[in-house]
């Protein structure tokens, strides 16, 4: 398949060591401190501008019909997890494959993705015309799966993987020219902020020339990514419901992406900690230890048969654990936390029934941590491929590596996306549902 086990050897065998130079900024607030006049000047217009259009999608939204959740029942969280549930599951998987387009090849991938390949023409139009045409049943299985790779067609720039990639995905979400205009002005507005204040690596840059929303990814380095969920501090994710990654360049040396299986890692957390995740939300602070905006429910039961998901946000602190966990189950002892805080550098969590605060302690970290990478894959990149990843149920992380890796990246929008509008997993294993009208 596409994807390499993370037990499994890289490169011919034995492990691979590659020593680079070691991060120049390391977590402190200093990035947030150190900044000039000029730079202060255009933090107020980005968020001026991010403002401006975040209230007109506001009231756009307000005035738009589309699918709302509405209404309260409770059921069993293992009713749709384990036993019968999960040949539901299972069965509903088997149906979708069944399915699949005759145009196209479906595979699974070494654990829990799915590979899209070509049977008769690999043209970036056809894949196109194929994406549109086919949107619900892609959403469907990437809802399933969490993960589909797209491999085989011929998409070598950012530009085509921009125009080959629906802005939305599902025909009930549709909203219109108007909202992704709006979405691409606050995703440049939000990129512009962050750089400025030095809480993203400077590798990374917007690609304008491709479409307004295509994100370059930084080169790979020793420093790794923690397992997160794209924008997650925010309750609305900037809309992003889906996340895409493209392959323009393949690394020289690793450079994965690794994708980590959250319902997985849930089942495999001993009871004491799944209880305390689903009883409490993330109350994440900044650099200025000042809390950030929105609570994060740490569990939500997920669009596909409700299968508690975990919701992760590996920075800062969380990310030095991360690290130290990659380099023990991945076997790397290369691996270094990313220097760069994306906004966040500690958190408690908060009892959602109580409002009374907690730190979490290493122990609780170190197996959460240690339940994510265990439920991983890494995703061994070619050139041309097409990474979808369902932004609720799978997180993400850059791996280590070396050489002229390009990796460019957007969302793909649900314009109606709250994660606290999400069902709840309580801790007496029954699912607080939200039914979507």
């Amino acid at each position: 398949g596409g994807f390499r086990k993370k037990s499994e050897p890289t490169m011919g065998g034995g492990r691979l060591v590659v020593p680079l130079a070691p991060p120049q900024r390391r977590h402190r607030p200093s990035p947030w401190t150190r900044v000039s006049h000029r730079s202060s000047f255009l933090h107020l217009v980005a968020l001026a501008t991010l403002c401006a259009s975040t209230l007109a999608l506001c009231a756009l939204l307000g005035t738009t019909s589309g699918p709302t959740r509405l209404g309260q029942r409770v059921v069993s969280a293992r009713a749709g997890v384990g036993g019968s549930g999960a040949a539901v599951r299972a069965g509903y998987l088997e149906k979708l494959v069944d399915a699949a387009p005759s145009t196209v090849k479906v595979s699974p991938g070494s654990k829990f993705s799915v590979i899209i390949e070509p049977r008769v023409d690999s043209g970036r139009e056809f894949l196109g015309r194929f994406l549109s045409e086919n949107e619900d049943w892609v959403r469907n299985l990437l809802q399933s799966k969490g993960a589909v790779l797209i491999r085989g067609f011929d998409v070598p720039t950012a530009k085509d993987f921009n125009n080959v990639l629906p802005m939305q995905l599902g025909s009930d979400t549709k909203k219109g020219l108007l909202f992704d205009i709006i979405y691409k002005t606050i995703i440049a507005s939000v990129f512009t902020l962050f750089r400025d204040l030095g809480n993203i690596d400077p590798g990374r840059r917007m690609d304008m020339g491709a479409g307004g929303r295509i994100q370059v990814l930084a080169p790979p380095s020793d420093c790794i990514q923690g397992p997160h969920q794209e924008s997650l501090t925010l309750a609305t994710r900037l809309s992003q419901r889906y996340i895409a990654f493209h392959c323009e360049t393949q690394p020289q040396t690793r450079g994965e992406t690794a994708i980590f299986d959250t319902h997985a890692a849930y089942e495999d957390l001993d009871d004491d900690l799944r209880r305390l995740l689903t009883t409490h939300c993330w109350n994440f602070r900044d650099v200025n230890g000042k809390p950030t905006n929105d609570l994060i429910p740490c569990v939500v039961a997920h669009d596909d048969h409700q299968k508690p998901c975990i919701q992760v946000y590996a920075f800062g602190e969380m990310g030095e654990m991360a690290a130290e966990v990659a380099r023990e189950v991945l076997d790397r002892d290369n691996l270094q936390p990313d220097p760069y805080l994306y906004g966040v550098t500690s958190f408690t969590l908060r009892n959602k029934e109580t409002g009374a605060e907690r730190e979490m302690t290493m122990d609780e970290r170190r197996r959460l941590m240690k339940a994510l990478y265990k439920s991983s894959e890494l995703c061994a990149w070619r050139k041309n491929d097409i990474l979808l990843l369902d932004n609720v149920s799978v997180a993400h992380g850059r791996m280590d590596g070396r050489g002229p890796r390009k990796i460019n990246f957007c969302g793909i929008c649900d314009y109606l996306f709250d994660i606290n509008k999400y069902p709840s997993v309580r801790d007496d294993s029954s699912v607080e549902l939200t039914a979507r009208a």
